[in-house]
């Protein structure tokens, strides 16, 4: 409760020791909570009945997580890069209800990059040099362009879209891309 600080609800049956990505707001009152280091994902709800919440766990999975971003939620589906210390995973479309539809595992591989969505289309790095425009659909993945635009090294940092610029960076440049149909 923001005005005394009294705990309305917890929910303990889900463990990341690294918990970087925050939890997602999947609409309905509910959150989809995912991590890395093999901690998957676990889709809950919280309910109010008169003064008191409820939490539901409506599904925990292994198969779906994010290792450094919350994943995007596009018309049902949750898509995330799971790649990590442990799993290569790559990209991973997941319906609302926990089935994993794909995952495009090293073809190509995508292993903590970020995403964001715009028009309908996700923007993705592949965590190394390449930038990917995918189609966002269950059926399975659907690239529709891609460009080798990095440096060589990790970029995990957010993109950034606004009034069609991209900002994107790895760890020695920052750029500005411009990106239309």
């Amino acid at each position: 409760n923001p005005k005394n600080g009294a705990v309305l609800w917890t929910y303990s049956n889900w463990s990341c020791w690294i918990p970087s990505s925050p939890a997602y707001d999947a609409g309905q009152n509910k959150l989809l909570i995912v991590g890395g280091y093999n901690a998957g994902a676990a889709m809950i709800q919280i309910e109010k009945s008169g003064d008191k919440f409820n939490v539901k766990e409506l599904y925990k999975t292994q198969d779906f997580g994010e290792h450094t971003k919350p994943p995007l939620f596009h018309n049902g589906y949750f898509y995330a890069q799971f790649s990590n210390n442990e799993r290569r995973d790559g990209l991973v479309c997941m319906s609302e209800d926990g089935k994993v539809m794909w995952k495009t595992m090293r073809n190509p591989s995508f292993d903590k990059g970020s995403m964001i969505l715009a028009d309908g289309l996700i923007l993705a790095t592949d965590g190394r040099q390449t930038l990917h425009l995918i189609e966002p659909d269950p059926a399975g993945f659907k690239p529709l362009a891609s460009a080798e635009i990095l440096g060589t090294g990790t970029n995990w940092s957010p993109l950034a879209l606004v009034d069609g610029k991209l900002l994107i960076r790895d760890q020695g440049k920052l750029l500005c891309v411009k990106v239309a149909r």
